[in-house]
C-alpha cells in the first residue's frame, strides 16, 4: 500500500502540487507520477510544497533527487512552494515563491446529457454541460462533464466535473467506488479503502473555499 506521506494534487492542469514530508520515499513519489502520467500524458509542470518542518540541507537533497525523478517522467519541477516552514528565497536552485494565480475563462454550459445503460469499462463519456447516469459506471470507465454529474447507480470509473474550470460544479454518486475523482482540475485518486460513512453510500463532492476536494454522505 503507498503510503500518505505524499499527496500529488492539481489546481489547474496547468501544473500539479506535489506534496512531501520527511516521511517521504523517492520509491512513495515515483509511484505517485506513475499515476499522474497514467491519468495526465501532457502537462510538464511540478511544484514542490513541504507540509512539515524539513532540516534545509536535507530538503536540499531531497529536492535535487525529485528533480532528477521528475526528469524521467518528462516533467520540470518550477518552483517550491512558499507557506509557514519554506519562505521565500532558493532552494537547491528553484525559487521559493507564493502560488500564482491564473485567470479562468468562463464557462459556457451546454444541455444536459443523459444515460439510460451502464457505461462499460473503457468507455468515455464527455459533454459540455450536466451528464445524467442512471445505471452504473464500471471500473476504467471515464465520465467528464463541464458541468455537474449525477450518477444514480454504483460507480467504480473516473468522474471529471467541473471540466474546463468550472469550480462550482458538483459530482452525485448513488454507492460511491470511484477509482478518481476530479472537479476543475482538482482531482484525487482514490488508493486507500474509504471509511464505511462514504463506502458504497451514497456521496456528494464539491469544492471549497480554499479548493479543496471534500466527500459528504448525501442523505437520501
Amino acid at each position: 500500500m503507498i503510503a500518505t506521506s505524499i499527496k500529488l494534487n492539481s489546481a489547474t492542469f496547468d501544473y500539479y502540487i506535489l506534496r512531501i514530508n520527511s516521511n517521504s520515499s523517492l520509491q512513495e513519489i515515483q509511484s505517485k507520477l506513475t499515476t499522474l502520467r497514467e491519468f495526465d500524458k501532457t502537462s510538464r509542470h511540478l511544484v514542490i510544497e513541504c507540509d512539515s518542518q524539513l532540516d534545509l540541507t536535507s530538503f536540499s537533497q531531497q529536492i535535487q533527487q525529485i528533480d532528477q525523478l521528475a526528469a524521467q517522467y518528462d516533467l520540470v519541477i518550477n518552483f517550491i512552494l512558499a507557506n509557514q516552514f519554506t519562505r521565500g528565497g532558493i532552494i537547491a536552485g528553484k525559487p521559493v515563491i507564493d502560488l500564482p494565480s491564473t485567470l479562468k475563462p468562463q464557462v459556457i454550459l451546454n444541455q444536459t446529457l443523459l444515460i439510460d445503460e451502464p457505461v462499460r469499462s473503457g468507455i468515455m463519456v464527455k459533454n459540455d454541460g450536466d451528464v445524467i447516469v442512471t445505471s452504473l459506471v464500471s471500473h476504467n470507465a471515464e465520465i467528464i462533464a463541464t458541468g455537474n454529474i449525477h450518477i444514480y447507480g454504483d460507480c467504480r470509473g473516473r468522474v471529471i466535473a467541473g471540466n474546463g474550470g468550472n469550480k462550482k460544479a458538483k459530482i452525485f454518486i448513488g454507492r460511491f467506488n470511484a477509482e478518481l475523482i476530479s472537479i476543475a482540475g482538482v482531482y484525487r485518486v482514490i488508493e486507500d479503502k474509504l471509511p464505511d460513512s462514504l463506502h458504497n453510500k451514497a456521496v456528494q463532492i464539491f469544492l471549497d473555499d480554499k479548493e479543496r476536494l471534500n466527500i459528504m454522505p448525501l442523505a437520501i
